[in-house]
């Protein structure tokens, strides 16, 4: 969708650090943990209105670059190697966009552009097993497109038979994929291998947020129009649970060890925590709504949005667009351990366990 503002409209019918940029030549160099047993690698996230990417030192809490990406990114994906981030460009209201921003995290630089023609509206993205594949939903052409990172050419077009396809998540097998299709409330299986038919899901209205678990066996989806998260069984294609209470479940993840979900919330300014296998609520995290923007799509609120895990199950890393702003999250304990400034409106993220420090 074009904007968190816009679903909003579609519905209605341990302490704060004070960090600067890092200068690229500072990049390379070792940095103080930002607090005791901070999580090594990076952190990317897209930044909606300033048309760039920032790009932080997990460990150190540094901003190490501000990258320029297309008109209005919105999410980002890390391959599995950690070498590199690709952004969505979604483009802005009344021009959609249609392009790829490769950022190569081994020197902190845009690697280049990847012009998708006339696939336009990219969003959700996951790299396939063996980094040289890369699945990016297209809502405009109802699609999910499988590209080859070789030639920068889309090799496979999956009709999702769904309006406004925009997420997507993968298990750890690498197949099938899983895309919500907003204006249907609907999700859709696909085969990554096959442009056959794919199969389609009654999930929940106006479902957005999505995440499977590793093994493949539930897809957990947020309803923006109804509040809650409905979890299907992929195997029977069916409702195994329903989770309530929220004001909008906006993204969803779950973490390698299919342990935890987490599940970002902006109408409440919360982040949840869930033990995904008993589906019983762990943590709430109340993000502060000091330092607000003026221009914060939901007046009052941090804005958590984007999600992101660390590889060994222990992180979460979340945007706060009403903060300018991403959070380092215990999972364990449930706490916000930093806060690190990003550009303006921030969205995606993605992590990579590739450490600056060891490039």
């Amino acid at each position: 969708m074009p904007s968190l503002s816009g679903v909003l409209a579609m519905a209605a019918s341990v302490a704060f650090l004070t960090i600067t940029a890092a200068p690229a030549s500072l990049a390379l160099q070792p940095q103080q943990a930002c607090f005791r047993n901070a999580p090594a690698g990076t952190i990317v996230v897209s930044n909606m209105n300033d048309n760039t990417a920032t790009v932080i030192d997990a460990s150190s809490c540094r901003v190490l670059a501000t990258l320029p990406t297309g008109e209005g990114p919105h999410e980002v994906a890390t391959s599995h190697d950690g070498l590199w981030a690709m952004v969505s460009n979604y483009g802005v209201r009344g021009k959609p966009g249609n392009t790829l921003t490769v950022i190569d995290l081994s020197t902190i630089r845009v690697a280049r552009t990847i012009d998708l023609g006339e696939y336009r509206r990219p969003h959700g993205m996951v790299f396939l097993p063996g980094d040289t594949l890369l699945a990016v939903t297209s809502e405009v052409s109802q699609a999910v497109l499988v590209l080859d990172l070789r030639t920068d050419r889309v090799v496979r077009t999956l009709a999702t038979h769904g309006r406004a396809s925009h997420m997507l998540a993968m298990p750890r097998s690498g197949s099938p994929l899983f895309t919500t299709n907003i204006a249907d409330g609907t999700i859709s299986r696909l085969d990554p291998a096959a442009p056959d038919a794919p199969v389609v899901i009654a999930a929940a209205r106006q479902d957005e947020g999505l995440a499977v678990a590793p093994d493949g066996g539930a897809v957990w989806v947020g309803s923006n129009r109804d509040s809650i998260v409905v979890i299907v069984n992929t195997t029977t294609r069916l409702a195994a649970d329903t989770l309530r209470g929220f004001g909008m479940p906006y993204r969803l993840a779950i973490t390698p060890d299919g342990a935890l979900a987490v599940i970002t919330d902006p109408v409440r300014s919360e982040i949840r925590i869930f033990d995904a296998r008993s589906r019983q609520l762990r943590h709430v995290v109340s993000v502060p709504s000091d330092s607000l923007l003026s221009t914060a799509e939901i007046p009052g609120s941090a804005s958590p949005e984007g999600v992101a895990v660390s590889r060994n199950s222990r992180w979460a890393f979340v945007t706060l667009q009403g903060r300018n702003r991403a959070v380092t999250i215990d999972l364990e304990h449930g706490i916000i351990m930093a806060y690190v400034p990003t550009g303006t409106w921030s969205d995606g993220i993605a992590y990579s366990p590739l450490s600056p420090r060891k490039r």
